[in-house]
């Protein structure tokens, strides 16, 4: 019988009943173990000092040092997912390359959709210890993914998002998830096809709809535009629109 890795994990947050919440919800992913948990930032900085974690769950508004400011100051952050009542830092809690941005009341679906997300991530690491290669054929790419080698067509790829060490490529139909750095697979795209708008994101040129303030908008996804991109990415789209 193939033993399940277990990864460990950490609570960071000053409300109790939240905590409680989230530990409830790990009650029910047998994958994660909580190993630590505090109210403060401060106590998980010393925490993680001296100790390894998998994956945070991690507030925001907290006294002393906020959970964006900790994250910034982490020079090998685990992965992270952040907790919070506010929807007005998710932007920036991308720009963190964090896992997922969870608003609270947290569900267990949209808990577990997170959590999902990020044990994907950690399992291909575990099961990766090269980096994976990307290659160009035939106006199409090939990736390897769960111990296989999958051929993506260019013309189906929306957008490709830079996670950590990986990245992650989304078409109409499915997901991918690849050991590779996001600046690699750009180097493997054609500049005329796609364009890196954001340091997390490139996007299929003939796939954006339109550009809302700083949003590229594919379908139902919304790519956020770094400001110093947004006018190079009009100009290759060949027409100013938002």
């Amino acid at each position: 019988m193939e033993t399940k890795t277990i990864y460990k994990c950490a609570i960071v947050d000053d409300e109790t009943l939240a905590r409680t919440l989230i530990r409830t919800h790990l009650m029910h992913i047998p994958e994660l173990e909580i190993v630590y948990e505090c109210a403060s930032a401060l106590e998980a900085d010393h925490y993680l000092k001296t100790n390894k974690v998998d994956l945070l769950f991690l507030d925001i508004q907290m006294q002393h040092l906020s959970g964006i400011d900790f994250l910034k100051s982490l020079q090998n952050p685990p992965k992270v997912i952040f907790t919070t009542a506010y929807s007005e830092f998710a932007l920036d809690g991308y720009e963190l390359n964090i896992i997922d941005y969870l608003l609270k009341p947290i569900t267990f679906e949209r808990f577990y959709k997170a959590v999902t997300k990020a044990l994907e991530l950690l399992k291909l690491e575990n099961e990766s210890k090269e980096t994976s290669e990307a290659s160009v054929i035939d106006q199409s790419i090939v990736i390897k993914s769960s111990h296989q080698h999958i051929k993506i067509l260019l013309s189906d790829i929306l957008f490709i998002e830079g996670l950590h060490k990986y990245v992650k490529i989304v078409t109409e139909k499915k997901t991918y998830t690849t050991l590779i750095a996001l600046t690699a697979m750009e180097e493997e795209l054609s500049k005329q096809l796609f364009y890196r708008c954001h340091r997390s994101f490139i996007v299929n040129l003939s796939k954006v709809e339109l550009i809302d303030g700083n949003l590229a908008i594919i379908g139902t996804h919304k790519i956020p535009i770094s400001k110093l991109n947004k006018q190079e990415l009009l100009t290759k789209l060949g027409k100013k629109i938002g």
